[in-house]
């Protein structure tokens, strides 16, 4: 996550939670190293940055005592050596894997490293031509909206009318599902720019809390943000492992909140920012320095990840929170036609879930005319021909039991009587429509 007061303005980068990489400079004859001055820097560094002042003095009590027992002499000729075993001593006194010591004198500092006006725009452009991380949107069958998209960028201001467009598509559906499976993060700005969009009223989502410079950062749901647009219906939140920082943020914020379900796997567990700082003589240390804080959890997301209210595999999660949808309008309606509408879509998203093939042997009984419906058995397959749509012919695909897809808009139900013989049909339509016919009684 890129937070307000460490901005990193070359905006190719979106994912600060990743270990910065460090180039290691070569050299032939390395100085031994003054292990004093260098205890002496981390634990200034530990104690100015760390987000655990508590876990900084404990670690830096540990360090000073391996220093009385000159337990680093044998590595002073070898700096990378030294620096691979003061950081196994951190973490054996607090194991934090963001946490890392290196020997790198090419090291630049953040702050002397400055982006420079083409890179900024350089920056903007690659985020018009990509979109601002939108690939698109769509209203899938039900009416339920579907919103992917893959960065929570730090150009608001450029991006704000591409995310009231596609939310605004969206407007009308009954349900959202908003798809971060493939979301690393990025600006909490976006995060509560796009929260704001889902509330009637100001509302607190997470304080970044910044031990660098001793500041806290507040940020809410703020419809005043949203431009006049509300959405008050169910929103549904897809994650994976690969989901990750500002993104966790936004599906953390929302399902601890209780306006969103999140639905998938359990994210990556990224909370807590981290910026390497320079060292004396060459060695560099990464320190998370600022920590996420819900204001109802009093804790986040850092190490746990994000924990689905429904978990499954990343591939399966559209499906299931489809399915959640669609079950979810089926308990609240008393109204028959919409059961049957919900009850068509469920059965719907069976299609495609792996079904085995209806036996062959036992599709023969099903043929037959009923009505304007003529059934007949191909090789392998069912087919209708349609009368009602001008002998149009279309193949059955199997769902469930003895029902079957008959055409994009309707399903058909084999019904038999108390002898076990196929005597009629259901048919299902996508409007909550059910129609039956009898077989006639001259059929096969």
């Amino acid at each position: 996550m890129l937070f307000r007061h460490f901005k990193i303005l070359n905006l190719f980068f979106l994912f600060a939670f990743i270990t910065p990489h460090v180039c290691s400079a070569q050299i032939s004859k390395p100085q031994p190293v003054n292990i004093n001055e260098l205890i002496n820097s981390i634990t200034d560094s530990l104690n100015k940055h760390y987000i655990f002042p508590d876990k900084a003095e404990s670690i830096a009590a540990y360090l000073q005592s391996q220093l009385k027992k000159n337990a680093y002499k044998d590595l002073l000729g070898d700096p990378r050596k030294l620096a691979h075993q003061i950081e196994l001593d951190i973490h054996s006194v607090h194991h934090d894997p963001h946490m890392r010591v290196q020997f790198d004198p090419a090291f630049v500092p953040q702050e002397n490293n400055k982006s420079t006006l083409e890179d900024i725009n350089q920056a903007k452009r690659f985020w018009t031509e990509n979109n601002y991380m939108f690939k698109k949107v769509e209203v899938l069958p039900g009416n339920i909206g579907y919103l992917p998209f893959d960065g929570f960028i730090e150009e608001i201001e450029g991006a704000k009318p591409t995310i009231k467009a596609a939310l605004k598509f969206l407007a009308n559906t009954k349900a959202l599902i908003i798809d971060l499976r493939q979301n690393g993060g990025g600006s909490p700005e976006m995060v509560s720019h796009m929260e704001s969009y889902f509330f009637n009223e100001k509302t607190p989502m997470n304080h970044m809390i910044n031990r660098s410079n001793q500041d806290t950062s507040f940020y809410y749901a703020d419809p005043a943000k949203s431009d006049s647009l509300h959405l008050s219906m169910p929103v549904y939140i897809l994650t994976s492992k690969h989901t990750f920082s500002a993104a966790e943020d936004f599906s953390y914020g929302m399902q601890i909140i209780k306006r969103a379900i999140v639905v998938g796997e359990i994210t990556g567990g990224g909370a807590h920012p981290q910026m390497p700082f320079s060292l004396s003589q060459g060695f560099v240390v990464s320190i998370p320095f600022a920590r996420s804080f819900n204001p109802i959890t009093k804790t986040d997301w850092e190490g746990t990840g994000v924990i689905p209210d429904v978990k499954t595999s990343a591939n399966e999660a559209l499906i299931k929170a489809q399915e959640l949808v669609f079950r979810s309008q089926l308990l609240s309606t008393t109204d028959q036609k919409e059961k049957n509408k919900n009850l068509y879509y469920i059965n719907s998203l069976l299609v495609n879930d792996g079904i085995k093939p209806f036996p062959i042997n036992k599709l023969s009984p099903f043929a037959g005319t009923y009505g304007g419906l003529i059934i007949y058995l191909g090789k392998t397959k069912l087919y209708c021909k349609n009368i009602y749509k001008g002998g149009t012919v279309s193949e059955l695909t199997h769902i469930v039991n003895n029902l079957f897809v008959l055409d994009k808009d309707a399903q058909i139900e084999f019904v038999s009587d108390s002898k076990g013989h196929y005597s009629g049909i259901r048919i299902f339509v996508n409007d909550g429509n059910v129609f039956e016919e009898k077989k006639s009684k001259n059929a096969h």
